[in-house]
């Protein structure tokens, strides 16, 4: 699913009331989508967007996102470089990331993580990049760092909650894979 940002709100995102009052029009439009998909938040066309109006409206959006009613991935297209600034200092102080990616396509080939993880979880993400799709109990056999399948798990968890990774239930186990194929840390 694509949802054109300018359409649904405009031309100029600006200040925490209307960061508060599109949080709420970007849910209804992406409740259209099925649990588990990608939602490419296409940002073409925008002239203006604060910060201010990114922490009201994208913050709480990443929460409604991943709760288990909603469960969709949204994805970041076509962000100004005036704004990333911004953005990761939003990223910065409530502790999450961003998937910002460089073709408006719901499955991308590449991506870039605004934000910052912690080591672990930056790890754990690399190793989704390079195994596919994983388990904790496969982490803890394929690298041999000392890290248990139940601290891969929580990292795998964590990343998910970020919206970071998809996972999917097979049997007792979490299987969990990556948005795009390829994922670059910004810094």
């Amino acid at each position: 699913m694509i949802v054109q940002v300018v359409k649904l709100l405009g031309k100029r995102l600006l200040g925490r009331t209307a960061g508060k009052r599109d949080f709420a029009m970007l849910c209804g439009e992406m409740a259209h989508a099925a649990q588990g998909e990608p939602i490419v938040l296409d940002f073409a066309g925008v002239e203006v967007l604060t910060g201010s109006w990114a922490n009201s409206a994208l913050v709480p959006l990443y929460k409604w996102a991943s709760s288990d009613d909603n469960n969709v991935f949204p994805l970041i297209y076509g962000i100004e470089r005036e704004w990333l600034d911004d953005l990761r200092l939003i990223a910065e102080w409530n502790h999450h990331c961003y998937l910002l990616v460089s073709q408006k396509k719901e499955s991308p080939r590449s991506a870039m993580l605004l934000g910052t993880l912690e080591p672990g979880q930056r790890a754990t993400l690399e190793a989704v990049q390079r195994f596919g799709e994983v388990t904790g109990v496969q982490l803890k056999q394929d690298i041999h760092d000392g890290v248990e399948a139940t601290a891969w798990n929580n990292r795998l968890r964590d990343l998910f909650d970020k919206r970071l990774i998809r996972r999917e239930k097979r049997g007792r186990e979490q299987v969990y894979s990556s948005l795009a194929k390829e994922i670059v840390f910004d810094g």
